[in-house]
């Protein structure tokens, strides 16, 4: 795991209604895990679980929100809040992309989702060295999806998810280490996982 030190971060960006507004947030120190939680680790949990032979390493998807918060628990961790995995992912100074500067994503014109293992990006980590904060899977946090103005009825149905690649027909694209996406909890997708966090002491 990682250890997130106390203090001032950047929540959110002042341009997108649906986020904090780029308010200061003050954090109490944490742990969260350098990568996302891997097949091979998840199948000690839920020995059924398929695991391809050289896919120990790659990223546990097709997980629905009880599940996640489940194996984290059998860890002696939890899920991660959203304020947390964004600080985690942007850093001290606020960076919108975990490893500073915009790059286009070397999979641009292949229309699908391919996850690759956690830790194959090296180049792509946040300031504080955690992997996967900007592409490979969406990943659940605590926190129901809510924002400034969201219709009532929407409230409660859904898991707030941070982190993956925004995907259309033939483009791939990056995303923003303040990006919200969110999820039924129920829902089980191949490009939907997690990562596991914990408080300090």
């Amino acid at each position: 795991m990682v250890y997130i030190p106390e203090g001032e971060f950047t929540y959110g960006h002042a341009e997108d209604p649906q986020t904090a507004l780029g308010k200061k947030i003050v954090l109490k120190a944490f742990l969260i895990d350098r990568f996302e939680t891997q097949r091979g680790a998840y199948r000690n949990l839920k020995p059924d679980y398929p695991v391809p032979p050289g896919k120990e390493k790659f990223p546990v998807t097709r997980v629905t929100f009880e599940e996640a918060r489940a194996y984290c628990q059998s860890a002696g961790k939890r899920l991660p809040l959203e304020q947390e995995w964004e600080k985690a992912a942007r850093g001290p100074k606020g960076g919108k992309w975990p490893w500073g500067k915009y790059q286009v994503h070397p999979n641009n014109g292949f229309s699908g989702f391919i996850p690759e293992p956690v830790d194959k990006r090296t180049a792509w980590i946040s300031p504080y060295g955690v992997y996967g904060m900007g592409h490979n899977v969406w990943e659940w946090t605590v926190d129901d999806w809510d924002f400034n103005g969201m219709p009532g009825k929407e409230k409660g149905l859904y898991k707030v998810i941070r982190g993956g690649l925004y995907q259309s027909h033939l483009k791939i694209d990056f995303s923003a280490t303040y990006a919200r996406n969110y999820m039924e909890p129920e829902a089980r997708y191949n490009f939907l996982g997690f990562r596991c966090a914990r408080d300090v002491g």
